[in-house]
């Protein structure tokens, strides 16, 4: 299989390991791939596994003679390539500049298809450097850079790239509606490694229960619904301790609503840890929330990957029935759904999981089954594999439209 350019906003990001799963699982099958990212990394540290990724990283670093060079050597594609930018709302200068500059360096590496992560800005500047470069691309798409796009954008995109590929049948059900006659579009769960998150099911119960949540701090996540819930545990009496793993933008504001309730001595924000640190909390954990919510401006969560991982740790998790994970978690079989922004809901929830020993037990043992059957990263991820390889024996014929054989469970 020849090498296959991997487009990324941010290389490498601690928010998105379930890139970092995909990266190595396709390494694993034999995938040789090139990284691309638009950006340099934010953060201070990285997840440990990031030194286990054997591909070749460049970062995207547009200047004016990449335009220079590429009107130059391809006039009619560059005049395209212009055209597309300037009559496109959602292009502009920028994603001319990074995509001129990343369609160098497919040529340089002899690189003829591009996949790219998020069908936001990552496929704009994909979509412009592969009609720089004569190439081909195909898009994963996820959540917020579904939702907070406009159906135009995706409707192009979609039409143009080799195919599309995203995370739920929420999203599938929403791309397809909006995706042209002849566009590939099919449905990939992220996977999970199961061998790093294991846990024996037994907790401790001599010490204090501890409520568990992992994620950006961003509103659509909930957590200020879990803090409300939290009083309500601390007004019943029950015992308890919350921790709220994770970075972001919401940050102050969370803070400011555990003081401002008297719940400094129940609830905790550590921050931004690593993938060991954030296992280790799982393992220490009684049960897992998230009540993820849709936020004002139409962001969502897809379905999301920290309650994967909590599921294959055993961990009994309350959430909600947003957007894809109804699709993972089916009420008292595997987890407990509440409505969202519904803090008593919640609280009901979470009192029942600390309290019930064997209905925690049983809804664990069924989240990882769950998991192991339908998330697992070698079974989804040979999806993926597929798509690259029928693109390579086709040579540039269209694909014919493929059925996900994991979307009928």
């Amino acid at each position: 299989m020849k090498t296959i350019g991997f487009l990324l906003k941010t290389y490498p990001k601690i928010s998105e390991t379930f890139i970092l799963e995909e990266i190595l699982g396709l390494e694993g099958m034999g995938v040789r791939l090139h990284l691309f990212s638009l950006q340099s990394p934010t953060d201070a540290f990285a997840h440990a596994d990031t030194h286990k990724v054997r591909a070749d990283l460049t970062y995207v670093r547009p200047r004016l003679a990449d335009i220079l060079l590429a009107l130059a050597r391809s006039p009619l594609r560059m005049l395209r390539a212009l055209w597309l930018t300037w009559s496109q709302p959602d292009m502009g200068w920028h994603a001319l500049r990074q995509g001129a500059c990343l369609a160098g360096h497919l040529r340089r590496h002899h690189i003829d298809h591009l996949h790219s992560h998020f069908i936001s800005e990552p496929a704009s500047a994909a979509q412009i450097a592969a009609l720089i470069a004569g190439a081909t691309f195909s898009i994963s798409a996820h959540a917020k850079d579904i939702y907070l796009s406009g159906p135009d954008a995706l409707r192009r995109k979609m039409g143009a790239a080799r195919f599309t590929v995203t995370c739920t049948d929420h999203n599938l059900a929403y791309l397809a509606h909006l995706a042209p006659p002849g566009a590939h579009v099919s449905r990939m769960y992220h996977g999970i490694d199961l061998e790093q998150f294991q846990r024996d099911s037994h907790t401790d119960s001599s010490t204090t229960p501890l409520i568990l949540s992992v994620g950006r701090l961003k509103r659509k996540k909930g957590f200020h619904i879990l803090i409300d819930a939290c009083r309500v545990l601390r007004d019943r009496g029950v015992r308890y301790r919350c921790e709220i793993v994770g970075y972001g933008e919401e940050l102050d504001n969370l803070r400011g609503h555990i003081d401002s309730l008297g719940l400094t001595s129940w609830i905790s924000l550590p921050g931004k840890l690593d993938r060991a640190a954030v296992i280790q909390r799982y393992r220490a954990a009684r049960t897992f929330a998230l009540p993820c919510v849709v936020a004002e401006d139409g962001d969502r969560d897809g379905i999301p990957n920290v309650l994967l991982e909590a599921l294959a740790m055993r961990l009994p998790v309350a959430t909600t029935p947003i957007s894809g994970i109804p699709e993972i978690i089916t009420n008292d079989h595997n987890g407990l759904l509440v409505p969202p922004n519904d803090a008593l809901a919640l609280a009901d929830a979470l009192q029942r999981l600390i309290e019930d020993g064997a209905l925690a037990e049983r809804l664990g043992r069924q989240g990882r089954a769950t998991v192991t059957e339908q998330c697992c990263n070698a079974r989804n991820l040979e999806h993926l594999r597929q798509l690259f390889m029928r693109y390579q024996q086709a040579a540039g014929a269209p694909l014919t439209r493929l059925e996900n054989a994991h979307a009928k469970r």
